[in-house]
């Protein structure tokens, strides 16, 4: 079978990265299309983990005709039913969409073996299930009948969306056979009256290159100008200019040939889509009923590429990347998605070509001035995230088998075939190890990032903080997964990750330290490191934290009944119990810590003041903390508790101390 050279080029290095050298090129290319068209629908590299690529690729015995499934809430990827019930805890509405990739490493297409795939989508969107299907098949039917439940229809914004990728590495030619197939496949989905929009995308050699170039912002995209004029001349800009557009032609430059957003161009942008806020709502507004005035009341769009070509009355754009403009490019996107009319709506744009970083960056911070809201988005965007990432990079200089890497950005060592994909620490590992480990709240560590982050702000990722623990854990979680992936006796601990995480750090460092107390912790891990840094004796505490995993189970079956074995994952009674068993005292109520940002005196000469603390601002007064020195405390590093002010109805900070005293 030949390849299109750059396709092979890319399909040898998604092979290297992810140590499939013995693996057959069918098999490769399968997962390599998987992470292809998932990552133009979420184009993040720490995203498309090994863990969700894994749980998408499900071709193999009983696979009902389907190399990959997948499905997208709220715009995000997930791979489990316990991110489908966070993601719907936090944002409380539901817009679905369900993914289904056939992949082909053949240069024909050919309707029988698309019948069989279509047969297989058919089976599970249906309400009856005839086919016979894998473990990583049901997976995903749980989460899909969880989503179309009752309880879940009642927050859906629109019908789910359904999408069928066909790749073929052939050339398409509108085979009336196959678009037969589609469209039964279309009046028999539609005869469900449960599904929204329809997209069936047959994906040949061309427009596969096509999905590759656009995850990698490799694209040109010409666009007709009402007017243009350049800008004047700054070192190491190649070309700059202001230009005015209809928001149809900006959609040339936003939407896939499929028609979905392409975010991979705002990943250098500050903020992401904040959804429906205020402003996005008078945005949205604006275009619906008065899309003649939003030129004038909108700041346009601000895009860095790699090259400006100007024509007659056209500008041709290539590499682009929106650095400053992300809510008002996804409020357009939506509208146009909805069926509005944009065709009357005019907007500027500031288009700059350079390749120089610095400049980049400093365009960046110059055209985001707004307050930043810190949600998992754009938290990596904080200098203890940059710390963090350099710790990680530091640490692995001397180690030969125990490298990992913090990815903190998107995509940033895609084209570093030296690192490994199982090397690569995203930040849902981050977060989910962290709290696992040394928080001791395992029962919390299979949580989607975002509630998680959303749960713990203001207890992880504080300045103050030590960064070691944080790249402790990820290292102890990198090497456990490692060792349940390689071994099918331990095929069934899989689901307790986390719980085995947390007796491997107990059993290999004992219990005694202080999160909040940057030398203590220290030291603890640094008398943790060398056991977890040697294999045989990390394999050991392996193998011992299992049995003792397992004892402590039956242990707690016996004392509580059959019924209560099903829900260890989750039960924070089954860690306490576990903890004893440890003889550990559980740390769930770790305290927040922040740095004293202002020591002022109210009108009754009483002192008060505010805690900076991960973004936020909390006020504590002198009345429910009579202790503290505060002439002294201005700029001091302090940990408090939070509670609700009876009289503000506001979170304040109470039983504020001094850390590390």
């Amino acid at each position: 079978m030949q390849l299109q050279p750059i396709i092979k080029a890319k399909m040898m290095r998604f092979r290297n990265i992810h140590e499939l050298d013995s693996a057959k090129d069918s098999l490769v290319f399968e997962y390599y299309s998987n992470e292809t068209i998932l990552s133009n629908h979420q184009p993040n590299g720490s995203s498309i983990s090994d863990e969700l690529l894994s749980a998408v690729s499900i071709g193999g015995a009983d696979d009902m005709g389907l190399d990959g499934l997948c499905i997208k809430l709220n715009g995000i990827l997930i791979q489990s039913l316990d991110d489908a019930k966070d993601i719907i805890t936090t944002h409380n509405s539901a817009e679905i969409e369900f993914i289904f990739i056939q992949s082909k490493y053949k240069d024909k297409f050919d309707s029988g073996e698309y019948a069989k795939f279509i047969n297989g989508v058919i089976d599970f969107l249906g309400e009856q299930h005839y086919q016979p299907m894998n473990e990583k098949i049901k997976n995903w039917l749980s989460i899909k009948e969880y989503l179309t439940g009752n309880e879940i229809m009642l927050l859906w914004n629109t019908n789910p969306v359904i999408r069928l990728y066909y790749v073929v590495m052939g050339t398409w030619n509108s085979s009336r056979h196959i678009e037969a197939i589609s469209n039964k496949f279309k009046d028999d989905i539609t005869a469900l009256n449960m599904y929204g929009d329809i997209f069936i995308n047959y994906i040949d050699t061309e427009r596969f290159k096509k999905i590759c170039d656009d995850n990698d912002n490799q694209f040109s995209s010409v666009i007709n100008v009402i007017d243009t004029f350049s800008l004047t001349a700054v070192t190491n800009v190649d070309n700059s200019s202001i230009i005015l557009c209809t928001a149809t032609e900006l959609m040339k430059l936003l939407i896939t040939d499929d028609g979905i957003l392409r975010k991979g161009l705002f990943n250098d942008n500050v903020r992401d889509y904040q959804g429906d806020t205020t402003i996005n709502q008078d945005i949205y507004n604006t275009i619906k009923t008065d899309p003649e005035s939003f030129v004038l009341m909108n700041n346009g769009v601000t895009i860095i590429c790699s090259e400006i070509i100007p024509g007659n009355r056209k500008v041709t754009i290539r590499n682009p990347r929106i650095v400053n403009g992300c809510q008002t490019c996804s409020v357009l996107y939506n509208a146009y998605r909805s069926g509005i009319d944009i065709s009357d709506i005019v907007l500027s744009g500031k288009i700059i070509s350079t390749n120089d970083s610095d400049i980049t960056n400093k365009i960046i911070r110059g055209t985001n001035r707004q307050n930043i809201v810190y949600d998992e988005a754009f938290e990596c965007t904080r200098d203890f995230h940059k710390l963090l990432e350099e710790l990680f990079t530091v640490l692995s200089e001397n180690q030969s088998n125990n490298k990992i890497y913090y990815e903190r950005r998107s995509k940033q060592f895609y084209n570093n075939t030296s690192i490994k994909s199982y090397q690569k620490v995203s930040f849902r590992i981050l977060i989910q190890s962290f709290i696992s480990i040394f928080l001791n709240e395992p029962h919390m560590g299979h949580k989607h990032e975002s509630r998680l982050f959303q749960l713990y702000k203001g207890k992880i990722f504080i300045d103050t903080q030590s960064k070691l623990p944080y790249y402790v854990s990820s290292l102890i979680s990198i090497k456990l997964d490692q060792i349940l992936k390689k071994k099918i006796s331990y095929k069934h601990i899989r689901t307790y990750k986390s719980q085995i995480q947390m007796i491997i750090r107990i059993l290999a460092g004992g219990y005694k330290y202080d999160i909040n107390n940057e030398k203590n912790i220290d030291t603890y891990c640094n008398n943790l490191l060398p056991h977890i840094y040697d294999d045989d004796t990390f394999k050991n505490f392996v193998s011992n934290a299992i049995n003792i995993f397992n004892d402590t189970v039956s242990e707690w079956v016996n004392q509580k009944g059959e019924d209560y074995k099903y829900a260890i994952k989750d039960s924070s009674d089954f860690t306490n119990f576990l903890l004893d068993k440890l003889r550990v005292s559980s740390q769930t109520n770790i305290s927040y810590r922040g740095i004293v940002s202002k020591i002022a005196l109210d009108k009754y000469k009483h002192y008060y003041g505010f805690i900076t603390n991960s973004g936020a601002t909390l006020f504590f007064h002198s009345k429910d903390n009579p202790e503290l020195d505060y002439p002294n405390l201005f700029n001091k590093d302090v940990l408090f508790d939070v509670t609700i002010d009876t009289v503000t109805k506001r979170d304040k900070a109470i039983n504020v101390r001094l850390a590390n005293v």
